[in-house]
């Protein structure tokens, strides 16, 4: 017979499915293994065990399937997880260990120059490798560039780049300040930068050891031209101040291509306007096929910003007893002040599921008193009335408050049509440009979550990238 956990433990003391780390949780102590949230997870990914039920995203796995495991199954994928760990490192450990900088290392893990396995780990003999086997690959800033050669930034350096001798390998957005305003930062490959140590014809002796403020040797080699980033960004505050409005500039990690918007004011032109206003411009219309107007995230930054006009939505959010259940916590905020509207716990005609008390934490013991949906929904049509409904996961709280609404023998009235409801966890997935669903952190309390929400919702409505404000004439 195959050895499995059922006679490990009373499958009736236990909850009828649980999240990975409780799952986890249960079978290291039933087996004394090491099992972790991991571990459940790659089960899963091999359809050892498989998702029965969720609650709010979070996917849960009944208890009966993982008792009845193969012990040798769970022990051996416990045992392959730790023979990896001790082979391989985390990727910023990975690049102290060489003494390079992280995104180096994920790079050439993302090219299969290291072996990348389970938890984003690095094989440790692929890392030791790459000191020799791909030395001068790693991406280096202007300033770690000028270091290489020993000479002055920017005051040199910014001879290099304009004579051509050297074009950088990628870039990043780094933030500037408090806000999200962002500085493009351009990278260089190490080893271009050291072959121009070999230059012909160019005397770097000359070159080192200037005084602040010495004319450089270089400036001959070239005639300076401003980069790709400045010339767009010069577009962006030229474009604010023509028409007025506030305009967003994003260098896009994921295509490399600059990314454009803008508020749509009265009179603020439309997309051929600014297309053609592109082309004409003689700096910025040379990079027009680099640079993509009217990006999504720009269409739900500007929703976003009408949302938190006064008087437009407010934020809602349900904890139940069970996915798709009864709601036993609902919250209601303003969103453009934040005010909370109302927060009551809700008496449900069912009990909590162990899943659901697991998650939010609401015993049936914190509800016993409560006021039941029906005595509550006066106040939710009140504070809900002539306003769109934002929730995170908006399918979710509409079906559970039309179902109560439907126990309780009442009409939905202006909850029920969809286009009174936005949902922020798709519109923020599609705004950061994400093909999944990006989990909230609101600690999983109704109150907690509409305020987490909320400020999903601000941070949509600050566009992405840098941003540019009409300047006093």
């Amino acid at each position: 017979m195959t050895d499995t956990l059922v006679e490990a433990a009373p499958q009736e003391s236990l909850p009828e499915a649980l999240g990975a780390r409780r799952i986890a949780a249960l079978l290291a102590q039933h087996l004394d293994e090491p099992v972790t949230a991991d571990d459940v997870n790659e089960l899963v990914a091999q359809k050892h065990l498989v998702c029965c039920d969720s609650y709010k995203g979070h996917p849960l796995y009944a208890t009966a399937d993982a008792l009845a495991l193969d012990a040798e199954l769970v022990r051996g994928l416990v045992a392959e997880r730790v023979a990896w760990e001790a082979a391989s490192l985390p990727r910023d450990a990975a690049a102290e260990r060489i003494g390079w900088h992280w995104r180096d290392i994920a790079r050439m893990g993302a090219e299969g120059r290291i072996t990348v396995g389970r938890g984003g780990r690095y094989l440790i003999a692929d890392v030791d490798r790459l000191p020799e086997e791909a030395a001068g690959e790693q991406y280096i800033t202007a300033q770690a560039a000028a270091d290489v050669l020993e000479i002055r930034h920017p005051a040199d350096w910014q001879y290099v780049e304009a004579a051509g001798w050297v074009k950088p390998a990628g870039s990043y957005e780094r933030p500037v300040g408090s806000g999200r305003r962002t500085v493009t930062v351009a990278l260089f490959r190490l080893g271009d930068v050291q072959d121009l140590r070999d230059l012909p014809g160019v005397d770097w002796e000359a070159v080192r050891g200037l005084p602040k403020g010495a004319p450089s040797p270089l400036r001959e080699y070239a005639q300076l031209a401003p980069s790709r980033a400045a010339t767009v960004k010069a577009f962006a505050q030229a474009l604010a101040d023509r028409h007025g409005v506030t305009v967003w500039a994003w260098n896009s990690p994921y295509s490399g291509r600059w990314e454009l918007d803008w508020e749509r004011l009265d009179g603020a032109p439309g997309k051929d306007q600014v297309a053609d206003e592109l082309a004409a411009d003689p700096a910025a219309g040379s990079y027009a096929d680099e640079i993509t107007l009217c990006p999504q995230w720009g269409r739900l930054t500007r929703q976003a910003r009408a949302l938190l006009e006064p008087d437009t939505a407010v934020i809602l959010d349900t904890e139940t007893t069970d996915l798709y259940g009864q709601t036993i916590e609902i919250a209601v905020i303003d969103a453009t002040t934040g005010k909370k509207l109302m927060d009551t716990l809700v008496k449900p005609t069912e009990k909590i599921t162990a899943g659901a008390r697991w998650v939010h934490g609401i015993s049936d013991e914190d509800v016993a008193d409560a006021r039941p949906f029906d005595r509550v929904l006066p106040r939710l049509r009140k504070v809900t009335k002539d306003r769109v409904v934002c929730a995170y996961n908006a399918e979710f709280d509409r079906s559970v408050v039309l179902g109560d609404i439907r126990r309780a023998g009442r009409k939905p009235m202006h909850l029920e049509p969809r286009d009174s409801w936005f949902c922020l966890m798709e519109a923020y997935a599609a705004w950061m440009g994400s093909g999944r669903w990006l989990r909230l952190g609101g600690g999983h309390r109704a109150l907690g979550d509409c305020q987490a929400a909320r400020d999903v919702l601000i941070e949509m409505s600050k566009g992405r990238g840098t941003e540019f404000t009409p300047r006093k004439q």
